[in-house]
């Protein structure tokens, strides 16, 4: 690895991410998520979460395609599994239904890039973003799950490996994982806020309920432990900061746009959107998306990662 790429971190000297963080055009630093799962034939709507759907990967390519035709700057992949264990081994299957997605639209179109979640939580029986042994929470177990993930994900061909689990170590980990063959492949870190605004996601991918969460996410009344955690994970290796959720948060990219090097990626959630979606009788919701869309570009967010993407694109 060039001692450059060490400076700003492999996505900003990625060949494909780079093109989207240097491009002029607006829909160029938006990135769709998509979620896909093998128990769907083409397009299914997630009940009480209006306007986000789950995807055959089939129907991930065909998104892919229209959004590189769009110009949309890529894509995350999320999977939704029925089959759940207290272990999370199907996303560690070399068909899975996420790999088997990521080598489909790199075939398709190859030079649309392609980001991944890294996550336990949609697989498990119990929902939680840590695995548990007979002594309680095995993070020791959880962090080689997330290794063999990633490098399934790396060796699909992801552009992007994205460990949201908020899990302390994980991004050390992955970047271990990857360091022997896909050292060139990107990791981001997660930097999650305490908030409602999580849930129609966890219910797209089809994560069990839970009421307590075993791994906690980052106080929304304090800044000062969201930059020290995201800064030990740009210690860590870190080549780019997720920031979720999207407008509650901007404050937060603001401030870490100016402590690191590294792009900052403002995460707009499925309940952002499914907000949207809900007031479509009294506002313009893609007009109003796509102003949130333009906040976290103004707050400084190098990319944008919104359920709302096709608002960039609109006319």
């Amino acid at each position: 690895m060039p001692e450059r790429t060490m400076t700003r971190g492999r996505l900003a000297e990625h060949p494909l991410w780079s093109a989207a963080l240097r491009s002029a055009e607006s829909a160029a630093h938006v990135v769709l998520p998509v979620v896909v799962s093998t128990a769907v034939e083409d397009r299914e709507r997630v009940a009480d979460v209006p306007g986000v759907e789950r995807l055959s990967i089939t129907e991930v390519v065909r998104e892919a395609r229209r959004a590189a035709g769009a110009g949309l700057g890529g894509l995350i992949v999320f999977g939704a599994s029925e089959r759940k264990d207290e272990t999370a081994l199907v996303a560690r299957q070399p068909d899975h239904v996420v790999i088997r997605a990521v080598r489909a639209v790199k075939q398709a179109v190859p030079d649309l890039p392609v980001a991944t979640d890294v996550c336990v939580c949609a697989y498990t029986s119990h929902g939680q973003c840590v695995l548990f042994g007979e002594s309680g929470a095995d993070v020791a177990g959880t962090l080689e799950a997330l290794q063999e993930i990633a490098l399934r994900h790396a060796e699909a061909g992801a552009d992007l490996i994205v460990p949201s689990g908020m899990l302390d170590g994980s991004v050390v980990a992955v970047r271990i994982a990857l360091a022997a063959d896909h050292d060139e492949v990107p990791v981001a870190a997660m930097a999650k806020l305490e908030s409602v605004l999580l849930a129609a996601h966890r219910a797209a991918v089809g994560a069990v309920p839970v009421s307590d969460r075993a791994v906690p996410l980052l106080a929304a009344d304090d800044m000062a432990p969201a930059i020290a955690r995201v800064e030990r994970d740009v210690l860590g290796g870190a080549d780019a900061v997720i920031v979720k959720p999207g407008l509650p948060a901007l404050d937060l990219v603001h401030a870490l746009v100016s402590r690191t090097d590294r792009p900052v990626i403002s995460f707009h959630t499925a309940d952002e959107h499914v907000m949207a979606a809900s007031a479509a009788e009294v506002v313009n919701a893609e007009a109003a998306e796509r102003e949130a869309i333009l906040a976290s570009r103004r707050a400084g967010a190098s990319l944008v990662i919104s359920y709302g993407a096709w608002s960039a694109v609109a006319p």
